[in-house]
């Protein structure tokens, strides 16, 4: 299933993207954060702002690999 993002010049044929792409990013994503949490349980008291930072580490991993992946 592809998805139609944008034309890259007026008159040319759209982008398809794979969906593919952006469910590699979500479970890479669920996977770094829950890898982050386990590691920084190892070194530390698991917080909010642990849990925060896990969270924004995963996020910018998961958004790297759909980027990534078009």
């Amino acid at each position: 299933m592809a998805i139609t993002v944008r034309d890259t010049k007026p008159g040319a044929a759209p982008i398809k993207r794979n969906v593919a792409s952006l469910v590699g990013g979500v479970v890479i994503a669920v996977g770094c954060f829950a890898l982050c949490l386990l590691v920084a349980a190892e070194f530390t008291p698991v917080t909010w702002p642990v849990v925060l930072g896990a969270a924004a580490l995963a996020l910018a991993i998961g958004a790297w690999i759909r980027i990534a992946d078009l």
